[in-house]
């Protein structure tokens, strides 16, 4: 049998808490994930005693934490607390030791590809090894802000002043593709793994 993924059992605990009268249509909606796995999400949670299911009318369900409920949601809430800790120390660490590198190897200009958390916390260790921002690129998350920065798409990187593009996308081939298509020296960029 697979492993309930405790993000999902979070997520769910979380979102019941704050909404009994929710579905499991639209809990799934809210979850992103198919019906099928929020139910067998629920049965679970109902199995385990985290979660009590009252009949209101026939074909109407209504779902309750019950106290062993609540203490599980909030277990997983300072567990998701400490791990997040853990990933930014080292999202931070590692990020420091690659942009040190490349100021160590006369890069002082640099283009972060990529969007969300990690590249918040990229800003945070660029402006600590005191490299400057060219500019934030994601082919997704194009006209949206970060850090306060606008975040332009990769093909604007053909008009654009830098030393180096450091990746931070998940999807590191398809950004390698698109590099290769707009012609981009592979020894500007620098990959991070984190």
């Amino acid at each position: 049998m697979k492993k309930i993924d405790h993000s999902y059992e979070f997520r769910i605990l979380d979102e019941v808490s704050k909404d009994g009268d929710l579905t499991q249509r639209s809990l799934s909606q809210r979850l992103g994930v198919a019906l099928g796995l929020t139910n067998l999400y629920i049965r679970r949670l109902v199995k385990k005693g985290f979660i009590k299911v009252v009949n209101i009318k026939p074909n109407r369900l209504r779902y309750e934490l019950t106290p062993s409920g609540i203490a599980k949601k909030t277990a997983l809430a300072f567990q998701y607390i400490q791990d997040s800790y853990v990933f930014y120390r080292e999202a931070r660490k590692t990020l420091t030791v690659k942009f040190e590198e490349v100021k160590n190897t006369g890069g002082q200009s640099v283009i972060l590809y990529g969007a969300g958390e990690i590249v918040e916390i990229a800003f945070l260790s660029l402006q600590e090894v005191k490299l400057d921002l060219a500019a934030i690129v994601s082919s997704q998350h194009t006209g949206q802000f970060l850090c306060g920065k606008p975040i332009y798409p990769p093909e604007a990187i053909l008009s654009m002043a830098y030393d180096r593009i450091v990746i931070l996308e998940l999807e590191r081939e398809e950004a390698k593709k698109v590099l290769d298509v707009l012609g981009v020296d592979p020894l500007k960029i620098v990959w991070v793994g984190v």
